[in-house]
């Protein structure tokens, strides 16, 4: 039966959230009021976001599935460039194993490329069923649980302020700064900042340099113990921070939490923290052999898919390839979108990649898309790649340039929930 995918419109918005509720149960009520409530919400973010729009695939003219898109403006290797994101993406239960979630994304894709994005990003409900679809794996995302007493308390607390709704623009700005200076990152819109407080549970701190906002954090509280109300963590939402004098602030006022809080839950794809803390240590007391401490959960999330190939040469203007000079040809392999692999010239020239001549080329490279994807937004070294068996060259003389090349400094950072 032919599928029709298009924007949701009026009462298709109860039908969507009746969906998502049966699909993402979790603390989701199952009641006639509570799918109203989500119905009005995601009707309001379709209509005042200005980048978020949900679609919906009918057959015989009754909804199977939908899903949320996002227009971004994403930092690439400092280049700020549009991408394309999807969330919520919803089947009814009775329909599923139907190809739905597949033609969505198959549509996600194509509304990316028209929005001009060469990127798409989603968070998979499951990572290796998104890998078969071409998305490949970003940085990981390390869960750190810190006594307040490891923070450094050698930072002075004088520039710290309790932030508010009047501040909204102030955050944005330091945020945006922060992003335009990180690979990865999403730069954030009016919209984001009043969704920052709306909701209630969210506390913010700022570190000022004057007038200037210099970082800050969103926090809030999680209970430890159900039976007694004074064992609480204290949450991290977002950490951001442009100097090493509002890092040692904020943690300075972490390390002042230590007569109330537990633990300060923080999420980072920064892997180093142990370097700034005093007890890196978690509290799982797990010790792997032969004596490591256990310090933090890591996990695999934000996936990537490079979706235009020409249109990934414009944008990766930014990137440098380490003053390599090479013309080798990427033979990619995309099962989802087509039977026969692309095969796509490029020319790094004194570390600056271009669009090469098949006829030029010196060495070829064999892989699979969702490893191209990830090699393009510099998560995964391509020595590693090699290592693996993901890749094949059809000179294999050529890998310590072709590793070279693609050495980056820093992973992808992203700290936007979609």
């Amino acid at each position: 039966m032919e599928s029709t995918i298009r924007k949701l419109a009026g009462d298709e918005f109860l039908d969507f959230a009746y969906i998502a509720i049966q699909a993402f149960p979790a603390n989701k009520e199952n009641t006639p009021e509570y799918k109203q409530k989500l119905a009005a919400n995601l009707r309001r973010i379709h209509e005042e976001s200005g980048t978020i729009e949900f679609y919906g695939l009918f057959r015989d003219r009754k909804l199977l599935g939908g899903m949320r898109l996002h227009t971004f403006e994403m930092n690439l290797f400092g280049k700020i460039v549009p991408a394309g994101g999807v969330g919520l993406v919803a089947v009814d239960l009775l329909h599923k194993k139907e190809k739905v979630a597949k033609e969505l994304i198959g549509h996600f894709i194509r509304y990316s490329r028209e929005k001009g994005a060469s990127m798409a990003l989603l968070y998979p409900f499951r990572p290796d069923f998104y890998k078969k679809m071409g998305f490949g794996y970003g940085t990981k995302m390390n869960q750190y649980r810190i006594r307040p007493d490891s923070f450094p308390s050698n930072g002075s607390k004088e520039g710290l302020a309790v932030l508010g709704e009047a501040d909204k623009e102030k955050i944005r700005e330091c945020y945006n700064r922060y992003a335009k200076k990180t690979h990865g990152m999403i730069l954030k819109n009016g919209f984001d900042m009043d969704a920052l407080f709306k909701n209630p549970d969210n506390r913010v701190l700022g570190a000022f340099n004057g007038e200037e906002l210099n970082g800050y954090i969103v926090y809030g509280f999680e209970q430890v113990d159900k039976q007694n109300f004074l064992r609480n963590n204290l949450v991290i939402r977002e950490f951001i921070y442009e100097t090493p004098d509002a890092l040692t602030s904020i943690a300075k006022f972490l390390n002042s939490q230590s007569d109330q809080i537990e633990r300060i839950v923080l999420n980072t794809q920064d892997d180093g923290l142990e370097y700034m803390l005093g007890d890196a240590r978690n509290g799982s007391e797990y010790l792997i052999p032969s004596v490591f401490h256990e310090t933090n959960r890591a996990g695999v999330g934000l996936m990537y898919k490079v979706i235009d190939f020409n249109k990934v040469i414009v944008d990766l203007e930014g990137r440098t390839f380490n003053n390599v000079t090479a013309n080798f040809t990427m033979v990619v392999h995309d099962s989802f979108e087509s039977g026969a692999p692309a095969k796509i010239s490029f020319r790094i020239e004194d570390g600056k990649l271009l669009k090469g001549k098949a006829e030029d080329c010196e060495v070829e490279i064999e892989m699979d898309i969702a490893d191209f994807s990830s090699l393009m937004a510099g998560s995964v070294d391509f020595g590693k790649l090699h290592r693996y068996g993901r890749l094949k060259l059809s000179r294999p003389e050529f890998a310590p340039l072709m590793e070279q090349a693609f050495r980056v400094n820093e992973k992808p950072f992203c700290t936007t929930p979609f």
